[in-house]
């Protein structure tokens, strides 16, 4: 095959009115990389949000269903919640409500100061339920905890917030 000189000429002349683009992506690249890596960490601040309020939710739930069968709750720690063993010294019990929410919310940092509980009569009874409670008395525990974003603007715009969660259920036997 033949290439004559115009041929050769155009080719050239094509080559050299074509707009040049060899930057372009480089700088579209550094446009766009913030944005995905910031919408990258919300996502992950958004699972791990709703990992420390599902937590939450089932540290109030255990401490509840303990706290319906099990009143005890020692002045100072250790708090445990060992709930296969039977509580043999009211003094030193095997597990208690506040033991039991620490326990299941030990990885988002749930501290004995988390942990809230409160008795109330439920609604459209004659029960008493203080000072002295009695079985059906309403058992709600409350606990709460510090979430803080990870994420470099919201963590510096929002900033560190309680998380709660709150669990109900009515009181099933008295102890001790």
């Amino acid at each position: 095959m033949h290439v004559d000189d115009d041929g050769l000429a155009m080719s050239v002349l094509r080559r050299l009115l074509r707009p040049r683009s060899r930057g372009q992506a480089l700088v579209e690249f550094a446009f766009v990389f913030p944005v995905i890596a910031l919408m990258t960490f919300a996502f992950i601040d958004i699972g791990r949000a709703v990992f420390a309020l599902n937590t939450l939710n089932e540290s109030a739930r255990q401490a509840t269903r303990v706290a319906i069968v099990n009143q005890l709750d020692p002045v100072s720690g250790p708090w445990t919640c060992r709930t296969d063993r039977p509580i043999q010294n009211e003094a030193s019990p095997q597990w208690t409500w506040r033991g039991c929410a620490i326990s299941s919310g030990g990885t988002i940092g749930v501290n004995a100061a988390d942990v809230s509980v409160a008795y109330s009569t439920p609604a459209g009874t004659d029960l008493i339920c203080s000072p002295h409670l009695n079985v059906g008395c309403i058992v709600t525990v409350t606990v709460t905890a510090k979430f803080t974003p990870i994420t470099p603007v919201a963590g510096t715009i929002i900033g560190a917030f309680d998380m709660s969660a709150t669990s109900e259920m009515p009181l099933e036997r008295l102890f001790p």
